[in-house]
């Protein structure tokens, strides 16, 4: 197997076409003239295949909360920015939504989390505390986005962490300790050992 074969996954497309023209139709016609400017670059083969390509794995769902916000937004969105509309106030937080709410959580360890997102900060806490805020946010958007798109797949549903109690570690502090009695036969004997000898008057 070939060096590309391994990589052709990532680049498999499976949105429908017709649903791609159909969000591009309505880009348009909502925008007009700044859609047509915009995507000026582009032959209509190549923006339906870029409109699959970035809207792959969105849900109907997902496509008509994009829509949705979409008609109370002033700017004609890049496809990148369609998606994150359609991604927000879903069943998941957004990549950027799980690292504000991280953020949060390293301040405060008593803020809500996902088990998601604690993962995922679990994973660059080390960049976050040698390279600061801005490289760890771009490594957490990595590897968050790729762990939704796997819990997606699998039908899995939103969880939030919760911390799990830890077995008390024995201590060997006197204080803590606890005597057993010593048996009767046992301490007579060791009474009767200690005795000392009587002295001849």
């Amino acid at each position: 197997m070939s060096s590309i074969q391994l990589f052709e996954n990532a680049f498999a497309v499976n949105f429908p076409v017709e649903v791609a023209e159909l969000v591009l139709n309505r880009i348009g016609d909502v925008y007009g003239a700044e859609f047509t400017k915009k995507y000026a670059g582009y032959s209509d083969e190549e923006l339906v295949q870029l409109a699959c390509t970035v809207l792959s794995g969105l849900t109907p769902a997902d496509i008509t909360r994009g829509i949705l916000r979409m008609n109370s937004e002033e700017w004609c969105p890049n496809l990148p920015k369609f998606r994150s509309w359609c991604e927000q106030g879903g069943d998941w937080w957004t990549a950027d939504m799980a690292w504000a709410k991280a953020l949060q959580f390293e301040n405060d360890k008593k803020s809500e989390i996902t088990t998601l997102a604690k993962r995922s900060l679990d994973e660059v806490r080390h960049i976050l505390n040698v390279e600061g805020q801005k490289a760890a946010h771009y490594a957490f958007n990595a590897i968050y986005q790729d762990y939704l798109a796997r819990a997606k797949e699998k039908g899995r549903v939103q969880e939030m962490w919760k911390k799990e109690g830890k077995a008390k570690s024995l201590t060997y502090d006197e204080r803590n300790r606890k005597g057993v009695p010593c048996p009767p036969e046992l301490a007579a004997k060791v009474k009767g050992a200690f005795k000392r000898p009587r002295r001849a008057a």
